[in-house]
């Protein structure tokens, strides 16, 4: 499966790559005449190729693996303009959470989680904002749309994501739960050009002052749904409003992993990690509470 990366390397200059295979044996090439991964994306889907016949026409140059040891990476495809991207994502769609099996449902929940500006890299912090009540994550894969010229959703393939949320302010004031969801919202560097998986076995952990105080495993993928994916695309994109040309979609398609199902809260200084077994995706972020960081002029 290839993987699209959008990075800067140690001169500042910003590249497109993508990535063949993973770990030690995956191949790194760098998309020459690529502006940014949003651009390279957009002409994919008006080439209205398949991935392998887009890719073959394209000028890659060769990159050391090592080499991206050295680089910061960006959110794979974010747009420039944070008001043309959109973060939501859907609930109560997994058959079980944290291992644990959950009640059939007869329709998903869905949420707004804001715009362009709550997106986190991979290995940057995410921030608790001074009103928040509480904080909590979840694990999730979430799926990547561009609105072609016509008004039509593009799929154009999936990553690892961090759904963090504000758990106390939802239980609190139930109807509040929708601001509860506007928070950070943390993608893996790595965006998978395929469906997907079926089922991968994936894990989080949160690392507090070195030691793992909270550590689940659970299945996530397209057969732990209850609901089938392109049941969730018509649900979302059979609204014009959200349909406008050259908006870019990040859509979560629910957790199996939660730490609000194990009343565990997050705290200041701690480090989230979550990976995912089938495709090697993987995510590490630090979590910030802004009440600290002010209060410690830090």
């Amino acid at each position: 499966m290839d993987r699209i990366i959008d990075s800067v390397d140690r001169h500042g200059v910003r590249w497109v790559g993508i990535v063949q295979g993973k770990g030690a044996s995956a191949t790194v090439w760098q998309v020459e005449d690529a502006e940014n991964s949003q651009a390279l994306a957009v002409r994919f889907m008006r080439s209205k190729q398949s991935w392998e016949h887009f890719k073959s026409n394209l000028s890659l140059v060769a990159v050391p693996l090592e080499a991206l040891s050295l680089m910061t990476f960006n959110v794979p495809l974010r747009p420039v303009r944070d008001a043309v991207c959109m973060v939501s994502g859907f609930g109560y769609t997994h058959r079980s959470v944290n291992g644990l099996p959950m009640p059939q449902r007869s329709s998903p929940d869905w949420y707004y989680k804001g715009n362009g500006k709550g997106l986190v890299a991979a290995s940057r912090a995410i921030k608790s904002p001074c009103h928040a009540s509480g904080a909590g994550i979840e694990i999730e894969y979430a799926c990547v749309y561009l609105i072609d010229d016509c008004r039509n959703p593009r799929y154009i393939g999936y990553t690892l994501a961090v759904d963090f949320s504000d758990p106390v302010l939802r239980h609190t004031q139930p109807g509040l739960a929708g601001l509860s969801k506007l928070r950070n919202t943390a993608l893996c560097h790595e965006l998978v050009i395929a469906e997907p998986p079926r089922y991968s076995v994936v894990r989080s952990s949160i690392v507090r002052r070195g030691e793992t105080v909270w550590d689940k495993q659970s299945l996530l993928g397209l057969d732990q749904l209850m609901f089938a994916k392109r049941e969730l695309e018509a649900l979302l994109f059979q609204h014009e409003e959200l349909c406008e040309p050259g908006t870019v979609h990040y859509v979560l398609l629910g957790a199996s992993l939660s730490t609000d199902k194990d009343a565990f809260e997050l705290q200041h200084g701690d480090v989230i990690r979550a990976s995912s077994q089938e495709d090697g995706l993987q995510l590490s972020n630090l979590f910030e509470d802004e009440v600290v960081r002010q209060s410690c002029n830090c």
